[in-house]
């Protein structure tokens, strides 16, 4: 609906910087100062984490990113999702001095704490929003803006049996905004096999996906962690 497609209009960009829920938000949806207000909570939550390296194990330490520091990171990550490499790369910088300072690396975390990378997490959570609207629990806008494939969408981009429609037989500005955006997750969420997609809980779909991450990132694969990711 037009409603629904306001993001890709191509007068995007006119009007004032408004707040919703929190998270700030400019007309542009550049979302420049979102990420911005995120790391000015972060860092200070960082530096006091890594203040008491000598007397934590990396495991306490990593406890200490994960409760006190992620909460912050990931509040808005639907809001902030479709902005540029460049801003959210800035989240996973942040995390990776992290983990620099306590002498590990981004894999050697992930494999034996469970600390994803900001971008994994962010696109298992987006793609765990869209299992939801597909189980029926998601709030009821998400099943109009999200309806199921139909064949007068045009192909389908995957074979199992919860397709979804992205709606991008609608989209006729804004492209790289579109496919930056959650609509664009769509195609990731249609390719994943059958045995996901039936998933009864959002969490254990979730717990699949990570599964997947998992085994790439111990096969050596540089890019395991952009498993699900639509930038490449």
């Amino acid at each position: 609906t037009k409603e629904h497609l306001a993001i890709i209009h191509p007068l995007l960009g006119e009007g004032d910087d408004f707040k919703l829920l929190g998270c700030q938000f400019d007309c542009k949806l550049i979302m420049r100062q979102a990420v911005e207000n995120i790391l000015d909570q972060m860092r200070p939550k960082i530096s006091a984490i890594l203040k008491t390296k000598p007397y934590y194990e990396e495991k306490d330490l990593i406890g200490q990113f994960k409760t006190h520091v992620w909460g912050i990171m990931e509040q808005n990550n639907g809001a902030i999702f479709h902005a540029s490499n460049y801003l959210l790369d800035r989240l996973d910088a942040c995390q990776r001095h992290f983990l620099h300072e306590i002498d590990m690396t981004e894999a050697d975390a992930f494999l034996k704490y469970n600390f994803g990378t900001p971008s994994l997490r962010r696109d298992i959570g987006i793609l765990g929003l869209l299992h939801k609207r597909v189980l029926g629990k998601a709030h009821p806008v998400f099943q109009d803006l999200l309806p199921f494939h139909r064949e007068d969408h045009g192909a389908s981009t995957g074979s199992h049996s919860k397709q979804l429609y992205g709606r991008q037989l609608e989209i006729k500005f804004q492209v790289q905004l579109h496919h930056r955006s959650i609509f664009s997750m769509v195609h990731i969420y249609n390719r994943l096999s059958q045995n996901i997609v039936t998933s009864n809980s959002v969490s254990a779909f979730q717990s699949q996906l990570t599964k997947i991450a998992r085994e790439r990132c111990m096969r050596g694969d540089p890019d395991w962690m952009k498993s699900f990711s639509v930038r490449g």
